[in-house]
């Protein structure tokens, strides 16, 4: 048996089935079937609905028995709806897992993508506490207190992003949208500048790290986290910002908070997929599927 997994970002989709009930659905292998795809921009309800039928459709075999959704935004849990995408404005309100349940006859559960990413984290590295960060189009988080994903009322309990900073909020200083304003293009094209030794890129990633330990700085405030996993298209570029991150978090932070603390780049692409099919197991209440981390 599987269940069929989505994460759903501002741009990208990727769509897999995760093994279930299974002591190995806790490994990257247990993810088959992937497929990424472009998210359409600027599409109505009744278009995404259509773009996320026709991205599931070709997935189901008679092993799935659920669908599991990450999103880029809050959820109610109680009616399955999103309640703040600022992404995905056409998804707030809209009773997106009511009409998949219609539309495949099988039970839905969603949850922000960054708690879903945190999750999946925790199981794959066998960690019990831990934070993780999403830099992508956007900012998120996600909360793992002793082997369990702590959501908040409505799944949104790692919402760093939205902090406010300098003249805007966090997110605009810490994700893609960083290097669209001060580079005027995608973040990728200036990563791989910087890579071949562009001054300006290389300055910019400067930069990006510094805002980026603002950030943290906030949340070893928050969360004292003794890990912190980042993920996310913009994580890909960990070694360019690095440096400047941790010099700025020197600056900012007691020596005690940073002792023992470690700063990585995930290096799992289907974190946030088995974080939701484990978001699934418990959310459902399947007894036959430890969700702690053992």
């Amino acid at each position: 048996m599987s269940v069929l997994c989505l994460d759903l970002g501002g741009t990208k989709l990727a769509i897999g089935r995760v093994a279930y009930p299974d002591k190995h659905a806790t490994q990257t292998d247990a993810v088959t079937a992937i497929t990424r795809l472009p998210v359409p921009q600027q599409a109505d309800y009744a278009g995404m609905l259509q773009f996320l039928n026709q991205a599931i459709e070709p997935q189901l075999d008679g092993s799935v028995r659920g669908i599991a959704i990450g999103v880029p935004g809050t959820v109610s849990l109680q009616n399955g709806t999103l309640l703040e995408v600022m992404n995905l404005p056409c998804l707030i309100g809209k009773p997106l897992a009511a009409d998949l349940e219609a539309r495949f006859q099988l039970p839905v559960s969603l949850n922000n993508d960054a708690n879903l990413f945190a999750l999946g984290e925790s199981v794959l590295g066998n960690k019990r506490n831990l934070l993780g960060i999403t830099l992508g189009t956007g900012v998120g988080a996600g909360v793992v207190f002793d082997g369990r994903l702590y959501s908040g009322k409505h799944c949104a309990a790692g919402e760093i992003g939205c902090f406010p900073y300098l003249d805007g909020i966090m997110e605009h200083y810490c994700s893609g949208q960083f290097f669209r304003r001060f580079a005027h293009c995608p973040g990728e094209q200036v990563r791989a500048r910087a890579l071949a030794g562009d001054t300006d890129a290389l300055v910019l990633f400067q930069r990006f790290g510094e805002h980026l330990a603002e950030l943290i700085y906030q949340t070893l405030l928050a969360y004292d986290p003794a890990e912190i996993v980042l993920g996310g298209s913009v994580s890909q570029a960990f070694a360019l910002f690095n440096d400047a991150l941790w010099q700025r978090l020197a600056e900012r932070a007691d020596v005690s908070r940073l002792e023992g603390l470690s700063i990585r780049a995930s290096t799992e692409a289907n974190a946030a997929l088995i974080g939701a099919a484990h978001w699934f197991f418990q959310y459902k209440g399947d007894s036959n599927h430890e969700m702690a981390v053992a």
